[in-house]
């Protein structure tokens, strides 16, 4: 995205892209809020589904459904989108290199010095680290790592069809988080993306995970393949720019905290990013203390979002499985369920954190559960 806006704006860029492939291997289930793609000018052909409903599973079998004429998720190829933007940043003018994983990067007075594991030099005016929750050269270039991590797995596979994406909640087997499962239909077969997040033991709570629910839709659990494992940030890293350099994405920490999804978050950043550079290239102002503008621009639009996300998610990973199962009854039979309705939107969830937050029923049972 950084590489298409620039080139866009007239610019030069170069996308130095490690793996030998565009958009593989695949880490990320692949949802975006439907609306990101008219807003950022996104390939349609990438969506595989297009959900607006999600059924919440506590651990002893309680369920509620959430539905939203707001809530429009997109399943994306995730392999496919990543290749549909690098098509959109060659035909805008960039030029991608792949497997060229960057060894080196040196910012010095007049230019930046990349050099990659194959011995490649390059020098560039600016750079925009892109190179997600690796860190690899944070601490060099003063920028912190995120203090918060959460543990991933997730896998995709053939699946029996199910109408709807549905959400795991059980903070005995999945501490501090939740597990998925996305249907969707790929070559006219029906599919589906599993995965959790998990304070720790993602592994092993995801092989529990599966177990179940292979049991339960009689589903042949030996012919899944092996789990793609991550770590996830959840919170930006204490500074995403330095001279000559801005961080994007899950290199900035800029996710949502509350599912540690980041697609659109580093969309935004890519973009925000690279109109900070357009300015800053053209007065040749590439200093550290020029380009703090695109943090304070990508902080007082997402700021509020994950300082919401934080303090909900925080809550939410200290919940006993007694106080998850009561509020999907009251979910059910207190008004919960239009109120999110009403404030739900599937890349912003602040609103609806705040307004379930504002619920004196719901404050209730959180308070006891926190009390004991």
């Amino acid at each position: 995205m950084a590489a298409r806006t620039l080139a866009q704006l007239g610019h030069d860029a170069v996308v130095l892209e490690e793996h030998d492939e565009i958009g593989a291997p695949v880490h990320c289930t692949g949802i975006i809020g439907l609306d990101a793609f008219a807003e950022l000018n996104l390939s349609r052909d990438t969506i595989l589904a297009v959900a607006q409903s999600a059924r919440f599973h506590a651990a002893d079998g309680n369920t509620v459904v959430i539905e939203s004429d707001q809530i429009h998720a997109a399943i994306v190829d995730r392999r496919a989108f990543d290749e549909a933007l690098a098509h959109q940043a060659v035909a805008a003018g960039a030029e991608v290199r792949a497997g060229s994983r960057v060894a080196q990067l040196e910012p010095e007075q007049h230019h930046v010095r990349v050099r990659t594991v194959t011995g490649e030099d390059l020098t560039a005016r600016a750079c925009v680290v892109a190179c997600g929750a690796s860190y690899r050269f944070n601490q060099q270039l003063g920028l912190g790592v995120p203090r918060v991590f959460v543990q991933s797995a997730q896998l995709d596979t053939p699946f029996p069809p199910l109408d709807q994406i549905e959400v795991h909640l059980d903070n005995r087997r999945i501490p501090g988080g939740f597990a998925w499962v996305v249907p969707f239909r790929r070559g006219g077969r029906s599919r589906a993306k599993l995965g959790l997040m998990s304070e720790r033991h993602a592994p092993a709570s995801f092989g529990t995970f599966a177990d179940a629910l292979a049991a339960r839709v009689g589903a042949e659990r030996d012919s899944w393949p092996t789990p793609r494992l991550k770590m996830l940030p959840l919170g930006p890293v204490r500074r995403t720019y330095a001279s000559r350099v801005l961080a994007v994405g899950d290199a900035a920490g800029l996710v949502k905290p509350t599912t540690g999804g980041g697609i659109y978050y580093g969309l935004l950043s890519g973009h925000w990013a690279a109109e900070t550079l357009d300015g800053a290239l053209r007065r040749n102002q590439l200093d550290a203390r020029r380009l703090r503008v695109y943090e304070t621009r990508w902080r007082d639009r997402l700021g509020p979002e994950i300082r919401a996300g934080l303090a909900f998610r925080t809550i939410a990973a200290r919940l006993d499985d007694r106080a998850i199962s009561t509020l999907m009854e009251l979910a059910n039979v207190d008004g919960l369920v239009p109120m999110l309705k009403r404030t739900a939107n599937f890349n912003w969830h602040r609103d609806a954190a705040l307004a379930l937050l504002r619920n004196t029923a719901f404050r209730k049972v959180v308070l006891n559960s926190l009390l004991g």
